[in-house]
């Protein structure tokens, strides 16, 4: 029988949506629409990062403050979701939380948009760090606001209404909990595979909204039809598990039997538990992050893979704590669970090492089989700790018997568990690793988890499996700990000494020595040089000769990247360059590159040289200095976010801060590309720069260096000035370049005019198309090394038109000319 009168005519008036879903059951659903409000949030998360990293710059620093605004709006949405969550009808609230975090997501890419074109975007540098990251802090999570504290409200919303009269149901919470990480899962790998690049930045963060807008809309229909027969009776306490009672310490006779001051201690008790819990836990999400960029090639799918795993991870634990939950009292279990994390994160640390043997990891054929093997590694590495670890959120929740209320239980909670895990994630990336290293660092946060554990098996008064969990545990984190500078390298590695090693929030930076030949490298995460000295030398000091030649009287030059310092210590000898700036994204790259003064003239303390800190789009986009050259350095293109340095965006911007006649020369790793991105970064350019010409860095068939030289009027050289300045550099050079031996030499390294072609897609920042198809053609193998590169100089170069570079020779003497510089071009790079 209906509970209310009309029920009956109501259910058949009801549209068949309404039926359907009627049919189905509400719980289910519920658990639907909580799975996709997950996947829109980690989507919000993803596309909001790359959004605001366009205006703050791609920095370690503030990537972190796009995080910890995120989570403090999420944090707060749980203290409010669970203050009100019994005091209004949850499924409502859920429904409007859903339906605002739709209409505020919406919003944000034009208020972004709003502040890079307003003087509001100069109130957000300033030169003190300090200052400037809370400038940032404060606007980020002001901007945010709306939308994360309604993400975080659904949560407590949810609990509330999985809660029957009342009874904690502690079961379906932490099944919808499940549902929601599962569903962060999916928004994860959808928006790495398809959404980024073919959606749009941008587009994703609407395509969340729709999701969001839809879960809202379904929450309300939800809402209203279950209204008619009292949807909070339909989950009867029949459905919920036999669950013992927790753990509860002996009473005492000689203490105060007080009701509210035992709810008070144990309301700090478990809300100190859940914040150790999600400081270790995030912490140890940046860990795994960083510990396998030391052996993957670093791309968006990787990174994606890492955070998708560990997401999977903690929705298993989740689900399978109402099977824990029937055969374990809750503090014991936490204790056995944190115990047991504590081991598998030092077991995986040490199965990653003697798995991988931190070489480079190169397995499969194809990207495909790439993808899915390095997606092996990590669910092996990474799995079984993580759904160790993600049981203890539930578990607390459900140890603590709030007097509240289940939402404003596990509202409360969680707010503790996630302003800990903004602080653990922070704290890992600028504390943990920098001061003790990456090995350290796991050893620090499995003690956490061991003390976690300890300290909940001796508040059951445990003490025999507290003294167990020390005595299996605290050797193998020290083991972690101390060992590392013995076993821990790769043995393709062994013989380099290293002169200096770096542990930043960018990863390890290494200046080590090849005894064999005494040439010094700079490399990044084992397997990313930055430069070296000997004949690469020769390649790097090449790089700014060319542009700096071919202008006609450079006084003002910036260098997009330092690396070895190599490339802007070649722009020194030239006297009529008066200021030299330099953009570096880490600092530790600036003090290895003075560590290396020896190589590189002390470049970076030269009196007439000025090094940034920051990322090159911000620093040019903050500064509106112009520039008579700028070169951009060779950027691995595959790397995450590294693709934003080849839009067509960038290249306006690059535009605006050359000076008339101001060259730009943007210096291409061919054998990272293949000939897709090749085209996409080379008409991106050419849309921005209408006189764009084509030069070799290198000729080499397996290591071809080309660069773009952009400029807004063709490139003529004066002769004489020329003559000049080449005989400067010639006096200065300590090793004789082979391709500028003479200074008619220069001019056998032009290849062609780049013209503007009418493609449907480019290079944006809105579909960052780079980033992502040039991962896909390393593992392939479609670079353009080789055959390919002979295959496409056959089929494409050679077909480049040709422009005067020298005064007075005729079109038809330059069309000759260049076909003979072509076939020494190719005699050279495939020998025939």
């Amino acid at each position: 029988m209906s509970d209310k009168p009309g029920a009956t005519s109501a259910t058949h008036r009801c549209s068949g949506f309404q039926k359907l879903i009627f049919d189905i059951g509400l719980l289910p659903l519920c658990y639907f629409i909580f799975f996709l409000s997950g996947a829109a949030a980690l989507i919000y998360e993803i596309s909001w990062t790359r959004q605001i990293g366009l205006l703050f710059g791609h920095t370690v620093q503030a990537a972190a403050v796009v995080l910890g605004s995120y989570f403090a709006g999420m944090g707060i949405g749980y203290a409010v979701g669970g203050r009100y969550a019994s005091r209004v009808s949850p499924l409502v609230a859920y429904g409007i939380m859903e339906v605002i975090i739709a209409m505020w997501s919406s919003l944000i890419p034009s208020l972004l948009f709003l502040t890079e074109s307003s003087s509001l975007l100069t109130w957000l540098v300033n030169p003190s760090p300090a200052i400037q990251t809370s400038l940032r802090g404060a606007f980020c999570f002001l901007l945010l606001l709306p939308s994360t504290t309604a993400l975080g409200a659904t949560l407590p919303f949810m609990a509330e209404l999985l809660s029957p009269r009342g009874k904690t149901a502690i079961s379906r919470i932490s099944i919808a909990y499940a549902f929601n990480t599962a569903g962060a899962f999916v928004g994860v790998v959808c928006a790495t595979l398809f959404l980024l690049v073919i959606v749009g930045v941008r587009g994703s963060s609407y395509f969340a909204a729709g999701l969001s807008a839809f879960s809202g809309v379904m929450a309300l229909v939800l809402a209203r039809r279950y209204a008619l027969t009292g949807y909070r009776k339909l989950f009867v306490e029949s459905d919920l598990p036999s669950i013992p009672e927790p753990c509860l310490r002996p009473p005492d006779s000689n203490k105060s039997t007080d009701t509210s001051a035992s709810d008070a201690s144990d309301c700090i008790w478990w809300s100190v538990i859940a914040g150790l819990c999600g400081f270790a836990t995030l912490a140890l999400e940046i860990l795994y992050t960083r510990l396998f960029s030391l052996v993957f090639h670093n791309s968006t799918y990787t990174f994606g893979a890492v955070i998708a795993v560990f997401l999977i991870g903690l929705a298993l634990g989740a689900a399978i704590v109402p099977l824990l939950s029937q055969r374990m009292v809750g503090e014991k279990m936490i204790g056995v669970a944190a115990w047991a994390g504590a081991i598998a994160i030092v077991v995986s640390v040490l199965v990653f090492v003697r798995v991988t043997e931190l070489e480079y990891f190169n397995i499969g054929e194809s990207f495909r089989s790439y993808l899915l093997g390095g997606l092996g590694l990590v669910t092996i590495v990474v799995l079984p700790p993580v759904v160790l670890l993600g049981v203890l959120l539930p578990l607390v929740w459900r140890s603590f018997r709030h007097p509240k209320g289940t939402g404003q239980l596990v509202g409360n909670l969680t707010m503790f568990n996630t302003f800990a895990a903004a602080v653990g994630s922070v704290s890992a990336s600028f504390v943990l690793l920098p001061i003790f290293g990456l090995w350290s660092s796991f050893g620090i946060v499995a003690l956490v988890f061991l003390l976690i554990s300890l300290a909940n098996f001796i508040r059951c008064r445990h003490i025999g499996l507290a003294f167990l969990g020390c005595l299996t545990s605290l050797p193998l984190i020290v083991i972690l700990g101390t060992g590392s500078t013995h076993w821990m390298r790769p043995s393709s590695m062994v013989d380099e000494e290293i002169i200096r090693r770096w542990e930043s929030a960018y990863g390890w930076i290494d200046v080590v020595r090849s005894p064999d030949n005494d040439v010094w490298k700079l490399r990044q995460n084992l397997h990313y040089r930055h430069g070296a000295t000997g004949d690469n030398s020769i390649r790097e000091r090449r790089q700014t000769h060319i542009p700096i030649l071919l202008h006609q009287k450079p006084h003002d030059v910036l260098f997009l990247g330092l690396g070895t310092g190599v490339t802007a210590s070649a722009a020194l000898p030239f006297d009529e360059i008066e200021n030299i700036k330099i953009v570096e994204l880490i600092p530790e790259v600036v003090e290895a590159a003075r560590l290396m003064s020896q190589f590189n003239k002390g470049v970076v303390d030269h009196p007439k040289v000025e090094v940034r800190l920051d990322d090159a789009r911000h620093d040019m986009l903050a500064d509106e200095q112009r520039y008579d050259v700028i070169i951009s350095d060779l950027f691995v293109p595959w790397e995450s976010l590294t693709g934003y340095l080849y839009t067509v965006q960038h290249y306006r911007l690059v535009h605006k801060r050359l000076k008339s006649g101001g060259l730009f020369c943007q210096w291409l790793p061919l054998y990272q590309l293949g000939s897709r991105e090749f085209e996409l970064i080379a008409d991106s350019f050419a849309s921005v720069f209408p006189e764009t010409t084509l030069w070799w860095g290198s000729m080499e068939s397996h290591g071809a260096v080309l660069a773009l030289v952009g400029s807004n009027q063709p490139i003529h050289v004066d002769i004489v000035n020329f003559k000049h300045r080449f005989e400067l550099m010639q006096h200065q050079l300590l090793q004789q370049d082979p391709y500028l031996r003479r200074a008619g030499h220069l001019f056998d390294l032009y290849f062609g005019k780049w013209d503007r072609r009418d493609v449907p897609y480019l290079n944006t920042d809105e579909h960052p198309r780079v980033e992502f198809l040039a991962p896909r053609s390393h593992r392939d193998q479609n670079l353009l090394m080789g055959k390919a590169l002979r295959q496409y100089f056959d089929t494409m170069l050679v077909r480049l038109q040709v422009e005067t570079i020298v005064p007075g020779i005729q079109n038809g003497d330059a069309q000759d000319i260049m076909k003979r510089r072509r076939a020494i071009q190719k005699l050279i790079l495939f020998g025939e």
